[in-house]
This record gives structure tokens, sequence and C-alpha cells, in this order.
């Protein structure tokens, strides 16, 4: 008896460990002023507090950005992350800014995975315009934009969401979140966008896993019955 429950203890911790690991994740932001090159300018782990970004670039004599990566997040969140976009000195056409924010070494979930994307801006200037996406890559590339997996197009406040199944592959993998911002005026903007990830389908061996955990128990409850 004790022998069958220190197998289903260990069956149920594993079946456990699948649904709640969590990667030790590097995150990287980078930004890229037009067509220029993209310049990472912040990099490191979010075990307990976010990745974050302070300072002027290109036109822009503000930028602020912020990211969350395993594990300081709790899955099923693989990233969060805000941005907050200033030109109020400038010249009065900025350009386009484009900040990618990735985090690499994600190893949970894997497989066949719904992505779960939401964007959202928080203030948009009037003719100022913003582009979220976010992607993933099998790969674990940073600034990867191998699988597309949502897009939202804005040009006042609102919000998204985007889910798409997609394959990670055996992992580790990066996920990225790309802001695409278009400034015609003296103003400002910020938003935030995230990418979530759950199993689009039971892993085979969690399902054997946790199928002879309860199997045990029912074994354990008839012998109970009996013995009474």
């Amino acid at each position: 008896m004790k022998r069958t429950l220190q197998v289903l203890g260990l069956a149920v911790s594993v079946v456990l460990s699948v649904a709640v690991s969590a990667a030790d994740a590097t995150l990287f932001i980078g930004l890229q002023q037009d067509a220029g090159p993209i310049v990472t300018v912040a990099s490191g782990a979010t075990p307990a507090i976010p990745l974050v970004f302070a300072g002027a670039f290109g036109d822009f004599e503000g930028v602020s950005v912020s990211g969350f990566g395993q594990p300081g997040t709790v899955l099923p969140i693989l990233l969060q992350t805000s941005t907050v976009e200033v030109n109020n000195a400038g010249p009065a056409d900025a350009g386009t800014l484009t900040i990618y924010v990735t985090s690499t070494g994600n190893t949970a979930p894997l497989g066949s995975v719904d992505f779960t994307s939401g964007f959202a801006t928080v203030n948009l200037a009037p003719s100022w315009t913003e582009t979220l996406q976010s992607y993933v890559d099998p790969g674990n590339g940073v600034y990867a934009l191998t699988g597309l997996l949502g897009t939202a197009s804005f040009n006042t406040v609102d919000s998204e969401t985007d889910i798409t199944t997609a394959d990670t592959g055996a992992g580790p993998y990066s996920v990225t979140v790309v802001y695409r911002v278009t400034a015609a005026t003296l103003a400002s903007s910020s938003a935030t966008a995230g990418i979530a990830g759950a199993l689009a389908v039971p892993e085979p061996s969690s399902v054997a896993l946790l199928g002879t955990a309860l199997a045990g128990f029912g074994m354990i409850a008839r012998r109970r019955r009996r013995a009474a």
C-alpha cells in the first residue's frame, strides 16, 4: 500500500510539473528608427522584476519599454510588455519607431499550443498610428518574426485579442511582441501587449500518467471498501 501511494504521488507530481513548469527565460528589448538597424538596448532575466529601458532613441526623446517573462510571469502568461513613446521636442514628423521585445528559452508549454495575444492602446494621439504584432519562433531566435500569432492596427484607443494555434517544436522557443508606432505630430502614445499559451491537446504522456494515478486511486478505494 505504501509503495502504491509513493508511485501515485510521483505520477501526480510529474503531471503537475508538466502543467506548471516554467523556463528561465532571457528577455531582449530592441529599438529601430524607420528602416535602420535593430539596436538591442536591454537584455536579461526577469525572475522578480521586469526588464526596463528608458531613454531617447532616434527622433523620439522619450522611449520607455518594460517586459516580464518566465519565471516572473505565471503560466499561461509567457510575455507581458508595455511601452510609452514621446515626441514633444523633436521634429513634428518623427517617423516610425519599432519596438521589439523577445523572450527566449521558453520550455513550456510545448507542442501544439493555443496562443492568445492581447493588444491595447492606452493613449494614442490623433494622427498617430500603432500596429502591434506577436510571433513565435521554434528556433529560439531574438527578434525572430517566424510565425505570426496576432496583429492589430490602431488609430485610436482600442484593444484586440487574437487566438492562434501554432507548434513550438521541441523547445526551447522564443516569443516576440512588436510595436510599430508612426508619429505624425508632437505628442505621445502608450500601449500594452502580451502573449499567453496553453496546450491545444493534452500531452499523451501526461494523460497516461494521470490515467495511471486515477486508476490507482480507484484500486485503493475498492480495497478500502472490501476491508470495511
